[in-house]
């Protein structure tokens, strides 16, 4: 009787050791409820015309300068319907201040964040996770500070405020929230992510430092996402995998986007010529974790194969595109 007693109790404990796995497995699923991309108004419009006419506005530039610029605007790909910050589009680029900045973040992160709830039916006070990732600028008060003063969000809610890590922090920020669902179950988690730009609009002549004047453009976005079961058939899409490399320790990838001042006193974003190949880089070490990840099973000799094919087409096509 007590080894059957025995035995009994550790088959219930298995079997609730199972169905405990099975729950905590089930809760810690990332799905996308809604996304919202920030769409600026028509006067903030920068079209080939306004960028000719702004490069032209720059005292500060020579002739090799304004052919350089011309040159990188029409080889770039951008189109006609991006947007500027607006010290920019008024010609006051060169006293750029903090209430302008504060202002420009505002009309982004509110202007997804108001469309984001009242689309999806979910309240601020419901948000468990926040996440801000908006690099470029700081202020006192924090971002965050700034989103639950505004939305009168719980007090118990989990904040983080990312900042510096440019075009890779949208990525960075969902697989934050990817891990921090595996703690805390049933759950809403907020990203917003964008990037402030009327403080940081390069007035000098140093090729690498216009470089950003003609890349970067005004943009944001907001995305709610869960991890409860129950919404999975209003769900967008379902995260099943993410994986990040950090080549930070690699002074090539390291010196690729640097905020420096140059001879002159400005302040600026430099474009070293080696971001090509450190983006390669990035992107094929990634692709790799994510193979081994995704292809576990598959042999060895093949896998070293297909890693090897992979990052020699990378690497030419970074070549080719320097």
């Amino acid at each position: 009787m007590d080894l059957f007693m025995a035995l009994s109790l550790l088959f219930l404990c298995f079997i609730f050791f199972i169905y405990k796995s099975y729950l905590q497995k089930r809760n810690q699923n990332c799905y996308l409820l809604g996304y919202e991309c920030y769409k600026a108004s028509d006067d903030l419009k920068l079209d080939t015309e306004t960028c000719g006419k702004l490069i032209l506005r720059n005292k500060n530039l020579g002739s090799d300068q304004y052919k350089f610029l011309l040159r990188t605007m029409v080889n770039a790909g951008i189109g006609e319907e991006t947007y500027g910050p607006r010290n920019v589009i008024d010609g006051t680029e060169e006293t750029p201040n903090l209430s302008g900045s504060l202002s420009e973040v505002d009309d982004i992160v509110f202007g997804t964040l108001d469309k984001l709830f009242g689309n999806n039916g979910v309240s601020p006070s419901e948000i468990d996770i926040l996440v801000i990732t908006i690099s470029m600028i700081t202020s006192v008060p924090s971002l965050p500070a700034r989103v639950i003063n505004r939305y009168k969000m719980r007090d118990d809610v989990k904040v983080f405020n990312l900042s510096g890590m440019g075009c890779s922090a949208s990525v960075i920020a969902v697989d934050l929230v990817h891990h921090l669902f595996k703690t805390y179950m049933n759950s809403f988690a907020v990203i917003v992510s964008s990037e402030s730009l009327i403080p940081n609009w390069y007035r000098g002549n140093e090729r690498s430092m216009m470089l950003p004047n003609i890349l970067f453009r005004l943009g944001g976005c907001s995305l709610l996402l869960t991890n409860k079961s129950s919404m999975k058939h209003k769900s967008l899409m379902k995260l099943k995998l993410s994986v990040r490399f950090h080549g930070g320790a690699s002074d090539e990838a390291y010196q690729s986007c640097t905020r420096v001042e140059d001879s002159q006193g400005y302040c600026g974003f430099s474009l070293s010529k080696s971001l090509p190949q450190a983006a390669a880089k990035a992107v094929t070490m990634n692709f790799e974790s994510y193979s081994r990840r995704r292809y576990r099973y598959a042999n060895l000799f093949g896998t070293r194969r297909f890693r090897s094919y992979t990052r020699k087409r990378i690497t030419t096509r970074a070549k080719l595109q320097a």
